[in-house]
Parts: structure tokens; sequence; C-alpha cells
């Protein structure tokens, strides 16, 4: 507790004197001005799918906004979270880092799960920018989030945040504003998450740049819309929808035999949709919208699990918690008046731990240096159409993943995937099981990779033809090259005691 309050300390002073001092500095050195750097807004959805929008291919939720917010920008075709779960993702984006690099290895169901302090997250570092940081929304970055013993977004860079410990519904009464207790807050989750930005906006100092995360629970269980959007979704008109969602994702994506309410899944998308165009509403009514820069995507692929989950993989292959596509490859957009052209698609692969250097790239400062970085900055692929050049491959994690495999790297065109063995079922469709007498983190930190399959996602996007023997050459300079960067991130991440608790 004690080293935790002096760490917290020190963060406080070092931040408070760069900003005093080095904002000027940055200025002067590279002659640039506060109002040359763009505002940014990261918007984030919790377990929408590659499929679940109409700019993405969706032939029944209808997603005005977010249709309108990609004619105004540029889809990102080849987006992908930086892990099929939760925590990690969150983790990915803030950092840059690979999750396991930074010791999310779950999402956080464990108490021992946090960010830890030493690490350097994206609205740090636009901080010494110049930037006013704002969170509002789910956090889930805290195994512990109520009990004051591990960093809150606060402590993370963020000047001003309302946030969750995890998922919410209409009128949660579990939320902290700056760390206190707001009791009950009345409203639907988006609409909360977007009032509250609003009002900071309005309070903020308009001569310095603003960066806001707002990080939605939808749609993720509990899964809610208000009655006028579940409206606009009768059951003769998505019948046939529905029944096509029985097999997506592929054969291992096993959902709940009775699925109920299809209106309520689709009408909590539109919800979302909904109160995301009152924000952009709200920029263009504030003279803001050219002066900003604003990122959609969502934390993984979809819920399979519950008898509401509707969520579609698209073409995709599996859903949350998969190594396979459908896990991991998620929507993406991004709106930059004057520096990307409206109406444009990407088909370079961008993954969530990139958003940090590429949005400390927007605002022209350096990402941060005491650690390394797996993401990259993707301006020069957005912006120019340059091809990306990466020190290390794309590479997702997760120790209970479903589907078979629990390690995947991405280097260009081609995947890899692993089992994590030894294991008590290897290649179960179920969560992965670590054998009877080993701890969770005996399992990260020993099992070894084996039963790896290769696929060629440019030819094959739903992975069907393993390609391992067809291409050994190719395929062994891939394994070799996954083992190392595996016992790499292995090597880093810390270690904790994690024990049994309730599923998500």
């Amino acid at each position: 507790m004690i080293n935790y309050f002096i760490r917290h300390l020190f963060r406080l002073a070092t931040t408070t004197l760069t900003l005093l001092f080095g904002v000027g500095l940055l200025s002067n050195a590279q002659g640039v001005e506060l109002q040359d750097k763009p505002n940014i807004v990261f918007l984030l959805a919790d377990d929408l799918g590659y499929g679940d929008l109409a700019c993405f291919g969706s032939p029944v939720i209808q997603s005005p906004n977010l249709d309108q917010l990609a004619d105004q920008g540029m889809k990102l075709n080849q987006c992908y979270a930086a892990s099929p779960n939760c925590s990690p993702s969150r983790a990915g984006i803030l950092t840059g880092r690979s999750p396991y690099r930074v010791g999310m290895y779950d999402f956080a169901r464990f108490k021992p799960l946090h960010i830890p302090l030493e690490e350097t997250t994206v609205a740090e570092r636009l901080k010494t920018a110049g930037y006013q940081t704002m969170f509002a929304g789910k956090w889930h970055c805290s195994g512990d989030f109520n009990s004051g013993r591990q960093p809150h977004p606060g402590d993370h860079g963020f000047d001003h945040w309302l946030a969750n410990a995890t998922n919410f519904g209409k009128d949660p009464k579990t939320f902290l504003r700056n760390g206190a207790a707001t009791g009950k807050i009345n409203g639907w989750m988006s609409e909360l998450v977007v009032n509250e930005a609003m009002t900071w906006l309005d309070d903020r100092d308009p001569d310095q740049p603003f960066f806001t995360c707002l990080w939605f629970s939808e749609p993720h269980t509990p899964v809610l819309a208000a009655e006028e959007f579940r409206k606009l979704y009768p059951n003769d008109r998505i019948a046939s929808h529905v029944e096509q969602l029985a097999t997506s994702g592929g054969p291992q994506v096993k959902r709940r035999s009775k699925l109920q309410s299809p209106d309520l899944y689709f009408g909590c998308i539109s919800m979302l949709d909904h109160h995301i165009g009152r924000f952009m509403d709200y920029l263009d009514e504030k003279g803001l919208a050219d002066s900003t820069l604003v990122v959609f995507t969502s934390d993984n692929g979809p819920e399979h699990r519950t008898t509401t989950a509707f969520g579609s993989s698209g073409h995709l292959r599996g859903a949350k918690g998969h190594m396979h596509d459908g896990g991991i490859h998620v929507p993406g957009i991004i709106r930059w008046p004057g520096k990307i052209e409206a109406g444009s698609v990407s088909e370079e692969p961008v993954n969530g731990t990139d958003w940090l250097p590429t949005l400390c790239a927007v605002a022209k400062v350096e990402p941060p240096t005491a650690r390394l970085l797996d993401g990259v900055n993707v301006l020069p692929a957005l912006l120019n159409d340059e091809p990306l050049i990466r020190a290390r491959p794309m590479m997702w994690w997760l120790w209970h993943a479903r589907g078979g495999y629990e390690v995947a790297m991405r280097d260009g065109d081609y995947k890899l995937l692993a089992t994590m063995l030894p294991q008590a079922d290897p290649g179960a469709i179920a969560d992965a099981r670590q054998p009877k007498d080993w701890t969770i983190m005996q399992f990260i930190k020993q099992a070894e990779l084996g039963r790896f399959e290769m696929f060629n996602l440019t030819e094959d996007p739903s992975e069907v033809t393993n390609l391992a023997t067809v291409q050994p050459e190719r395929f062994e300079r891939l394994r070799k090259r996954m083992i190392n960067l595996h016992a790499e991130i292995r090597a880093e991440g810390p270690e904790y005691e994690l024990g049994k608790t309730k599923k998500e």
C-alpha cells in the first residue's frame, strides 16, 4: 500500500513538472503550436462484432450515425482488437503494448490484475503535449477497482473521469467520478457516457486541445435498449437474419439453443449509434468537428454464449474469446477532416496496440521509450497508403481462449495459430484448461506452443485452408518467429496469484 502511494506521488509530481515546463519546450523545439494539434476522440464499443454495423455489411442493423462517420472518414477493413477479451484489449489500447507484457492476463475478474503505474498510457503522453484528458464509461482495467488500492483512470493520465469497474446498464449505481461515488445516475448506458463528455467539454479550456475516451458498455450484457430502438426491428423483417446468426462464426461458435429477443440486441446497437450521433452533432454545433480526429472500434468480437447473443462475426471464423479472426477482427473507423479522405477504405492491418504510437504522432509528441512497444504508428498507411514496417508481428494471447487455440500471430498476409501445451483437453471448443496440478500462472509462464496452423488471410479470410504443409518453408520460418515472440512476452509479464472467481 505504501509503495503504491509513493509511486503515485512520484508520478503526479513528474507529470506536473512536465506540464509546467515540457509543453513549452516541445513547442519551441519542434515548431509545434497547440492550435496545430487536433482534438482526439476515442469511441470504444463492447463486444461489437465485425458484421454488426450496416457499413460493415449487416443486412438488418440500422446504424446511420456510424455509417455517416464512415462516409466522412475511412473504414479500416483490417482493424484488430488487442485481444479477444475485454480487459486485455483495453490495456493494449492504453499502453501500446501486448496485454501480457503489461500483466493483463484476463478480463479483470482476478483482484491482482491492473495496469501498473510504471506503464505509460496514451493519456499521459498526450498530457505532456498540452492535451486536456477525459475518460467516461467502462474502465475494466482494475481487478480491485473500488478499494482504492489500484490505479484509477486519474492515475493513468485522465484529468477528469467517470468510470465503472465493468459493464453497466440503465440507471447505474456503481460509478465513480474522479474517485468519489456518484450514487444512482439516471439514464441509458451510452446516454450517460455522452452526457458526461459534453458537460466536461463545455467546461474545458477552449485554448487547449482535448483527448477524450468514451468507452461504452453496449452491446455487452446486460443487453438493454429503449423501446423506441427495439421498435425498429419487427420480427417479420429480421427473421431471416436471425436464422443466419445460428451459424455465424463457424462450427466452433457454440450459441445457446434458445436465443431470445433479437430486437433487444439490434436495438441496443441502434441506441449506441443514436447517442454517438448526439455526440457528433455536439461537435458540429460547437464548431469542433473540423479540428477533431475521431476513432471508433470495438474491444473484441461478438458474444455467443448468452440468450441475447445475436452478434455477428460477418464472414469471419470465431467470436469473442476465439483466436480465429472473429474474436479479434473488429469494425474500425477513423475520421480526420482535411487529412483523411472522406469515404476512403484501408486494407492495412491495424491492431489495438497501434493506437498509442499513432495518436502520439497525431499529437506531435514522442511515444514512451522506457518500455518496448508492440504497436506502430499507422499514419503513413492511413494518410499516404504506405506499407507499414513492424519490428515484430501482431500477436494475440489468451490463456483460456475458446475454439482450440490460445495464441495467434499475424505477419503480413499470413496468420499462425497455436495451442498452449500441456493442456487438459487440447483443441477443445470450450475454454482451454491447464493441467489439474498447474496454477494459472504456471500455465501462462511454462506452457509451450504446439498444434500450429497457418492461413493466408488475404486469400482465405475465413481461415478454412491450413497451409502448414502446403508452404513448409514459410510455415517453419513463421513458427520459429512466433515461438520467440511468445517467449519474449512471457518473460516480461509480471507474476500474480490468480485464484478462482466467478465467470464474466
